[in-house]
This record gives C-alpha cells, structure tokens and sequence, in this order.
C-alpha cells in the first residue's frame, strides 16, 4: 500500500531536516575537534592552570656584634572562601569575629558574599575575601582549631626593626610596597630581596589544587643577611648624648659620627631629627623632613676645624715649622702683590708661633699660613690639597644619597675668598666629609674609604659571600707630617686650647673646635653658628675618631662655640666608647714622649 502523496513530502521533508541537523553536529564537532581545538585546549588548560608565587624572606641587616636591625616577620593574612562554606559552618561568624577581633557583620557579611559585580555590570563569582591582614601564629591557630575548611590563612612577611629609631638613616625601610625605599636597605637591595619561587599545578572544578599532578614546583631563595661595621651600643651613646645636647640647646639639626680611623669603619652614625623606621608611613611620627641622613646630605660651611688642611699642606712643603712666627695682629697682609684684608679673631693674640696659632684657633695666623701655601706652591696645588683630604667629591659611601660638597675654582678664587678658604670659610661640606678629613690626621695621612658595610653572609649557612675589607682613597699627606699635627692638635684639647673640656685624662684625645656664623638673608650672622668639634684619641695611636656638628644651637651666654657646645658631647661619647670598647689608656712611658715631641 503506498502512502498518499502528502504523507510522503512530509516524511521526506522531515528526513531532510533530520539529516541536516546532524551534518549540522557534525560539521560543529569536526570545526571544534579540528579548527578551534589549538585555542579550546589553550582556554581549557588556563583555567585549570595553576601559576602561584611562593614569596621569599628577606635577608637580616645585623650590627658588628651580630644584633638584629632589621628582619622579616612571619604574618598571615586571614580571609574566606564564601564558595566553599557549608551552611552549618556560617553560624560560626561570630567565633571567627571574636579571635579576629572585628564586628560579627563583617564577617557575616563576607560569608554571605558570593556575587560580586564588576564595573561593567558583569556577575563574578567571589573566591577569597580578606577578613583580618598581619595576623600572627596565634591568631593562626585558633582559627585553624575551628575547622572551618573554607577558612584559609595565607604567609606573607612583614619587615620589623626591632630597635625602632636605633640608626634609623643609616638602615632605611622597606615600604608599604615591599619596596627598598632608603638606606642599606635600599643600596643593599640585590643581595636582601631574596628570590621567589612559584609552583606550576592545575586545579579542580573546586578551583583546589590537584597537588598529585603537581607540574613544576621551584622553591624560594632567601635573602642575604648584610652585616653593617655599626655597633649598636655606639650607635646608642651617641644618639643620647644627641637627643640630651637637642634637648639643652635645641639645635635646628645635629650630627654625630664615630669611626675607627685607620679602618674607615663607622661604629656610630647618629641624626636628628629621627624617626622610628616602624612608623615611616606616618607623616606626624615620621615626616619626609626627618627621615634625610644629614651626614651625607647637608653642608655647612666647617669653620675653624678645616684650618687642619691649610696647616697640614704648609708643615708637609716645609713652608712653616711649628715654631715659626706670625703676627696675628695685622688687619691685611699682601698677596701676590696686592693688601688683602684680614678676617677678624675673636680674640687677639698678638706675635705667636703655629703652635699657637693651632691651639687657639687664630684666623689670622691660619689664613696667613694657607695663603703663604698658595702664594708659593699655586692656587691649584692648593685646591688638589684641599680635594686630598675628600672634600668636593662624593665619598661613594653606601648610603644611597650623598652630595659632593662645594668648592669653588681657583680660576674664580678673589681676595676675599684666598683669605677665607683657609679657615674654612668659602666652602661647603658635608659632616661625613669633615670626619674623615679629621681621621686623615689620625691615619697616617690616609684618605680612608668610609664603610657602613662589614660583610655580605648566606642566610643560612654563614658562608660569607662578600667581604668589604679596609680600602684607602688616597695618601692626602705624609705619615710623619700627620704625626706633627696630630700633636699641634693635641694642644687644642690643652688647659690653654680652646677646648680643654674636650681631654680625657690618660688619652691624649686630639682635636679641633670650630664655630662658623651661618648664613642668613645673604650675610654671616653673629648671633647663629654652627657649632663643632672633631677629634681622635689616642693621639700616637688613634682608635677612635668622633665628630659632633651642632646647627644653630641656642645658648644664653652668647656665641655658641664649638668648645662650649661641641667638645662636651664630644667628651661624653667618648667616655662611654672607651668603658664600652674597653680602650686601655695611654702608658705614663708614651705620654712623656709624646708630650716631649714638637
């Protein structure tokens, strides 16, 4: 029997439909299995992809001594994934508010929060909120006791200087975000940071990791630990004698500096203002303004305590002895032909050896003495004299910001500036500067390279990786000149010098005071100064050198002189180094000797 002819389009039709459909699938299925499946397994195996970094420790900044400065701190950051909670886990908000010490709704908000949407609108689903960040082991544990699998803590470090404002400039900080922000911790930075590792896996639809299917897992390198030259208790008397000398004159700013002269080894670098290096987000606690390091990046004009340089050059050409003689009385002397006036002395002295000149700090004598220098050996040979001694260039210390200083050329020196330069006037320089031009004297006559850095160790193991070992600049002067004035400077810190508070019986502690007027609206002012002292000890065998610079310090009686102001700090951090250090004194045999050298 044959169907009618419209039952048979129909069955037909619907034969063609059928079969289309499926050379429809089929045409999908060989366009996806042949044409997209590069890209379909791509997206496939990115969204099961697992690329996770594992974060490093960063290397320690220890003293000399092996105390901590700075280290990185075990902290968790606590949150949720609202995706894997089960209902009868979410009464158990109030118990994690509780050991997370925050409100029971946000917690109770977090729970509840799967969904979030994007700026365009979009649906995502949530899979970690942050509940509580810096927790520590503690906090840890009780969380984990409350089993609560969609709970997750995850391990970060925090840096932590245990000592807070301990060397504050000299150490720095690592920000916010993790990033070397001054200091050792920022020259340092390559050998701290450390290396990351990460873990290559996939996950399930549970976005968990698979980790039986692990595919490469590195793991992270630590950092270094940097051993810094700085002893702590150092580091500490002189930020009190700091802190007590601000808090009796309040000085605009201060520096104090102690090495081993011979080395270039800092033990002590103090500023102030200072700052706690936990608290240098905070702007009332820590303002940008204290957090500069001042002994590498002010100047001040030095005063009397660079008269060493003029005195120096002129005993090592043999242009004067200590016993020659000069009339400090004369108001203006001729140079190369033409009277150049005088500057004034805050004393008069009349007719009076180097000797002399040295121990009182006459501006007269000195200046006479530095242009005789320059008159006889060049205005160039007196500026290389004066760059000898590490002023007008940068020191390379490892601080991260240093300026050179400034010193003006020969070709533009006048007569005002030939007849003040030598008393250290004309001249701009930093403290750190100062301090090692001073420690030239007590090193035989070498420019030493300034070290804040001891060595480099592997975290682990204490293998040291790199050693910074004593490095000299340059030879400034002759071992035996130094010698000579070393002595000249040890009548500056006589009953007779202008800082007798400065000695330290059975020390010979050698000096030198300086008092320069700042500045101020384009002319020296009598009334502000900026006090200092610099000085070694002992004078035939130095082991510690020590600079004190006070900026405008306030005094009722008057000027504020270094040998008033200054020596005294001065004095105070030295007696606390030679207990701490243990610094024998000088034998009665060496004394006499010494005291019998010229």
């Amino acid at each position: 029997m044959t169907l009618p002819h419209a039952r048979r389009l129909r069955f037909r039709s619907l034969a063609w439909i059928v079969s289309l459909c499926f050379l429809a699938v089929i045409a999908r299925l060989i366009w996806l299995h042949w044409v997209e499946a590069p890209a379909l397994c791509a997206e496939a195996f990115q969204a099961r992809s697992v690329f996770k970094e594992i974060e490093c420790r960063r290397g320690e900044i220890r003293d000399a001594k092996g105390n901590l400065l700075a280290v990185s701190e075990d902290v968790w950051d606590i949150g949720v994934d609202p995706e894997s909670l089960k209902k009868e886990e979410l009464g158990k908000a109030t118990e994690v508010a509780k050991i997370l010490r925050i409100l029971p709704s946000v917690v109770q908000q977090a729970f509840s929060t799967s969904v979030r949407v994007d700026g365009e609108g979009n649906e995502r689903r949530v899979r970690w909120i942050v509940l509580a960040r810096d927790c520590d082991e503690k906090t840890v544990k009780l969380i984990q006791a409350l089993n609560v699998k969609a709970l997750r803590a995850e391990l970060k470090y925090r840096r932590n200087y245990p000592s807070a404002s301990l060397a504050a400039h000299v150490i720095g900080y690592v920000n916010k975000e993790g990033q070397a922000a001054m200091g050792i911790e920022k020259v340092m930075n390559d050998f701290l940071e450390g290396q990351k590792g990460w873990i290559e896996s996939e996950r399930d639809g549970r976005r968990r990791e698979i980790a039986s299917i692990r595919l490469r897992e590195v793991a992270p390198i630590d950092g270094n630990t940097v051993v810094l030259t700085i002893n702590s208790f150092v580091q500490k008397f002189c930020e009190d004698a700091l802190a007590q000398a601000v808090a009796e004159y309040k000085p605009l700013s201060g520096v104090i500096i102690v090495s081993e002269p011979k080395t270039g080894r800092i033990l002590g670098l103090a500023n102030w203002p200072t700052f706690d290096l936990n608290k240098f987000f905070d702007s009332q606690a820590a303002p940008l303004e204290n957090q500069r390091n001042r002994a590498v990046t002010d100047v001040y004009e030095p005063g009397s305590v660079f008269k060493i340089v003029s005195i120096s050059g002129a005993l090592e050409e043999r242009l004067v002895t200590p016993e020659s003689i000069y009339d400090c009385s004369l108001s203006a002397v001729p140079y190369r032909g033409r009277m150049v006036s005088l500057p004034a002395d805050s004393h008069p002295i009349g007719v009076v050896n180097v000797r002399d000149i040295v121990r009182e700090s006459s501006n007269r004598g000195t200046v006479q003495i530095g242009m005789l220098y320059a008159e006889k050996m060049g205005e160039d040979r007196f500026d290389q004299l004066i760059r000898s001694f590490g002023f007008g260039e940068s020191s390379k210390i490892i601080t991260g910001s240093e300026v050179p200083g400034l010193l003006i050329k020969p070709a533009k020196w006048d007569g005002i500036t030939i007849s003040r330069i030598p008393m250290g006037h004309s001249v701009s320089v930093t403290a750190l500067q100062m301090h090692f031009a001073m420690s030239v004297i007590a090193a035989d006559g070498l420019l030493m390279q300034p070290q804040l850095v001891l060595r480099v160790e592997d975290s682990k193991t204490k293998e040291v990786i790199l050693n910074y070992p004593p490095r000299a600049r340059g030879r400034a002067i002759k071992s035996s000149t130094a010698t000579g004035v070393a002595q000249l400077l040890r009548g500056v810190c006589s009953k007779l010098g202008t800082a007798p508070i400065a000695d330290i019986p059975g020390y010979e502690v050698a000096g030198k005071t300086g008092t320069t007027q700042k500045i101020i609206n384009g002319k020296y002012s009598s009334t502000h100064h900026v006090a200092s002292f610099a000085g070694f000890f002992p004078a035939h065998d130095p082991r510690l050198a020590i600079t004190v610079i006070l900026d405008d310090p306030q005094t009722s009686g008057g000027v504020a002189y270094g040998g008033k102001i200054a020596a005294p700090v001065f004095r105070e951090v030295a007696e606390k180094c030679i207990q701490w250090l243990e610094i024998p004194p000088v034998s009665s045999a060496i004394r006499s000797v010494a005291k019998n050298e010229p």
